[in-house]
């Protein structure tokens, strides 16, 4: 990874102002009600543990881009500040944490991730790990098994329409699905009385690679 000093520092640098709240807070938190404080410090506060936990995993020093990583401290505690659900705050964190991995460095779609991070959670982002990329489908009853103790049939529908809506999965038919298995697909997932197969879209592929790097307590 490049280590161009004049545009990237260490993120432990970073550390001391950033999770003081300091440089950032200083001109936003002042403004803000307690609650929204607590918010904040509590993202900034899981963000440090994800840290902790990630340059564990990463081989050597992390470096980062200065500025964009403010830019995105910024912009996702413009969103944690106002979210009241601990869980969701913590999907913040694990972006702003995936955002420092350097598998993510070249990443170009962070605003485009970030938007959709406010429009999904973890149970979703489970979704997107068990469902295969393209050419692949998954049938929907053995989606349902591994969420059958969290989620109904009709709750699982309703997640499968939200996450369609936004393109980050789509909708297989068995048509196609046959077509798959006639080039060598997986002839297990061929039932004739079942109809409904899923899979990611890039977009929601990419979403899903970019965020796990991100999920240190996975």
């Amino acid at each position: 990874m490049e280590r161009n000093t004049d545009t990237k520092v260490t993120l432990k640098s970073l550390c001391r102002t950033v999770f003081s709240i300091s440089p950032i807070g200083a001109a936003i938190v002042h403004a803000l009600n307690e609650e929204q404080t607590a918010n904040i410090e509590d993202t900034l506060r899981i963000h440090k543990e994800q840290i902790d936990l990630l340059k564990k995993i990463v081989i050597g020093e992390i470096y980062v881009n200065k500025a964009k990583y403010l830019e995105e401290i910024k912009a996702t505690l413009q969103r944690a500040k106002y979210e009241a659900v601990e869980e969701k705050r913590r999907l913040y964190a694990t972006y702003l944490t995936a955002c420092c991995h350097p598998d993510n460095s070249i990443c170009n779609n962070l605003r485009i991730f970030l938007d959709l991070v406010e429009r999904i959670d973890f149970i979703d982002l489970k979704i997107l790990q068990e469902l295969p990329p393209r050419p692949y489908c998954k049938e929907i009853n053995q989606l349902i098994r591994v969420f059958e103790s969290s989620l109904s049939k009709n709750n699982m529908m309703v997640r499968l329409d939200y996450l369609i809506s936004y393109r980050l999965l789509e909708q297989c038919g068995k048509d196609e699905i046959e077509k798959i298995t006639k080039r060598g697909g997986n002839r297990a997932l061929i039932h004739p009385e079942l109809k409904l197969y899923f899979r990611k879209t890039t977009l929601g592929d990419n979403l899903y690679q970019f965020i796990k790097r991100g999920m240190t307590d996975k």
